[in-house]
């Protein structure tokens, strides 16, 4: 009988995953669900995150800063999933009921969220995406000015004029319409 070779590094790889979920997957699921819209796909987006970052770690992959690391993965998982959403899939009748008995008990709370989500996001599409990212790392996320530029492998100073800037367009914007909508 061969004996099963274990990887002394995992309980090690295991806890510090468990220290981040800890910490940071609420966040993580916060973060996602403001670029997805849909608080189902941004639970499933950050286990994918977490599940790939395990494999990495125990194939050897040395993560210097994971929280970090695991933003950015959420965010480029987003991307994908936003992609790839366009494809049409079936689900049983039952599979419906299911849904509708579940969505029903969160209904009012499901429709904050989402229509929390549609302001925010005709906000921050009236400003260039690398800087709406940054305004939601700020503001959706609470992450502080470092942690950004340490997600996104920015300078210091590109996040803080990015942010500025878009932060700008957006009360610009904002008070252009307010002139607009009194002239009327």
């Amino acid at each position: 009988m061969k004996a099963i070779e274990t990887d002394p590094n995992l309980p090690d790889i295991i806890s510090q995953l468990e220290l981040l979920i800890d910490v940071y997957q609420d966040k993580l699921v916060h973060h996602a669900f403001f670029r997805l819209g849909n608080h189902k796909d941004a639970e499933d987006v950050v286990q994918e995150v977490f599940i790939q970052m395990f494999n990495e770690q125990k194939q050897g992959k040395l993560i210097l800063y994971p929280s970090a690391y695991a933003f950015r993965m959420v965010s480029n998982s987003c991307i994908d999933h936003l992609r790839t959403k366009t494809r049409i899939t079936q689900i049983s009748f039952d599979d419906i009921q299911d849904k509708e008995i579940g969505f029903c008990e969160n209904k009012e709370e499901e429709m904050i969220r989402q229509e929390e989500f549609q302001r925010i996001n005709n906000l921050l599409g009236s400003i260039p995406e690398e800087q709406a990212e940054i305004v939601r790392f700020r503001f959706v996320d609470g992450l502080p000015f470092q942690h950004i530029a340490d997600i996104l492998e920015l300078p210091l100073t590109t996040v803080k004029s990015r942010f500025s800037y878009g932060l700008l367009k957006i009360k610009t914007q904002f008070f252009n319409q307010k002139e607009v909508s009194h002239a009327v």
